[in-house]
């Protein structure tokens, strides 16, 4: 399911130029631990671990 968010995620960051927001990673405690924002022009980016115990965000709000 995860696997399937992500593939339609990224379909619709390449067929909109509208598309924006940031996946949030957690670690097993539930800490944030890693980011990736597309579509927020300077803001775009990424840090940390990418875990399968994610979130996302729809807009440019993102702790970078």
């Amino acid at each position: 399911m995860a696997l399937a968010v992500g593939l339609l995620a990224a379909y619709s960051f390449s067929a909109t130029a509208s598309w924006q927001g940031t996946w949030n990673y957690y670690n097993e405690e539930g800490a944030l631990v890693g980011q990736w924002t597309a579509g927020c022009g300077e803001q775009d980016g990424s840090w940390g671990v990418k875990t399968s115990n994610r979130s996302f965000t729809q807009g440019c709000a993102v702790d970078m």
